[in-house]
């Protein structure tokens, strides 16, 4: 029978060819790091509404629709504020046998702009027939591609620098970043305060401007990737 031990001289080959290889393999590491900006809201959202009921649902819709159509009327003469037709929904009421005694409905204009001057005069303006559901304030897409194009350079750097506080760690150096992930900016919204200017004089009704503090919101960016020490 052959015997199946190694003879030692291809033994002590195999281990000498085995120790440059082990000490060639580097060690790779998964980091993430961000990079974060405090950015001007620069763009508000409003949505108004009017909710009315009636008898008679064609009475009701045509109530409805009237307001409406009036609202955005009135917007077409802010060139700096885009208005849009909301939700639209009509629906029975019920007496106490459960019959219909009658219809409720609602109806939407939703508000969009950049310029804060002329969003508050027409909320103002539209407040006289219909009742504001609330304001919102973020960043604008423009805005918001030009703090990403500010924040990658940074994140980058935040990542190579654990890198290297890594790799100190180890005894190792950073040799280079094999794969790396940019992420999507998560917001962090800091709401303000919408407070009422007193009513200007010469107003068409009793309704004053909202005094639109937009305040700030903070974007943050994500970078990851896989860096290699030896």
């Amino acid at each position: 029978m052959k015997s199946s031990r190694l003879k030692p001289a291809l033994l002590c080959c195999l281990l000498a060819g085995a120790a440059p290889l082990a000490a060639a393999e580097g060690i790779q590491l998964n980091l993430s790091a961000n990079a974060q900006r405090d950015i001007a809201n620069d763009q508000i959202t409003a949505t108004l509404y009017v909710q009315q009921s009636n008898s008679q649902a064609a009475t009701l819709a045509d109530r409805l629709n009237r307001i409406t159509a009036s609202g955005l009327a009135q917007g077409r003469a802010y060139n700096h504020v885009e208005l849009s037709s909301g939700s639209y929904s009509t629906w029975p009421s019920y007496d106490k046998n459960g019959k219909i005694s009658g219809w409720q409905g609602r109806s939407e204009i939703l508000l969009k702009s950049k310029d804060f001057t002329q969003a508050a005069e027409l909320i103002a303006k539209l407040q006289q027939t219909m009742l504001l559901e609330g304001v919102q304030y973020g960043v604008s897409d423009q805005a918001r591609r030009r703090a990403e194009q500010d924040m990658i350079p940074e994140a980058i750097a935040n990542l190579k620098g654990q890198a290297e506080v890594a790799a100190r760690a180890l005894g190792k150096n950073v040799v280079s970043i094999q794969q790396l992930d940019i992420g999507q900016q998560s917001h962090g919204f800091r709401p303000p305060v919408m407070m009422m200017k007193a009513a200007m004089a010469g107003a068409e009704a009793n309704v004053s401007q909202p005094d639109l503090q937009p305040g700030q919101s903070q974007l943050q960016l994500q970078v990851s990737g896989k860096v290699e020490l030896k």
